[in-house]
């Protein structure tokens, strides 16, 4: 999964999109879709549990692809919001289990992905709020959608 996201990162920043050309994009969208459970979670590869950090990488390489409309956000939303401890505020990977940093991160950056409220917009590529990217002067090349 961070293989299809770190390389889709390279064709958009390093070639400055100019490697889109060579990608099957419909057919890396519908694996990727592939991967929600009835959960309404993400997988990294098939048979495999859901985890919260592939709610970011699987939504960021599918908003870099301009297919975000392509999965149930609403139930991802709620996958999300199960990881959450209710006592520290924080993510774990699973429902239920201890929160972390590293799934806190991946969960509010996936949030922002799926324009939850009061959350600012986090930049796809860079996983960076939007307003640090523009001022930056930043420009990855994302599909349209």
């Amino acid at each position: 999964m961070f293989k299809s996201f770190s390389n889709l990162m390279e064709a958009s920043v390093v070639t400055n999109g100019e490697r889109f050309d060579v990608l099957d994009i419909d057919n890396l969208a519908w694996w990727l879709c592939e991967r929600q459970n009835p959960s309404g979670g993400f997988n990294g590869r098939p048979e495999k549990l859901p985890d919260v950090c592939y709610s970011w990488w699987v939504l960021a390489t599918l908003a870099m692809l301009g297919k975000l409309t392509w999965i149930d956000g609403a139930k991802l939303q709620t996958f999300i919001f199960a990881c959450q401890d209710q006592e520290t505020g924080g993510f774990s990977d699973r429902p239920k289990d201890v929160p972390d940093p590293f799934h806190t991160l991946f969960a509010v950056a996936a949030l922002s992905l799926l324009d939850y409220e009061n959350i600012q917009k986090v930049n796809p590529t860079y996983c960076m709020p939007q307003h640090v990217i523009d001022r930056l002067q930043l420009d990855p090349k994302i599909l349209p959608s």
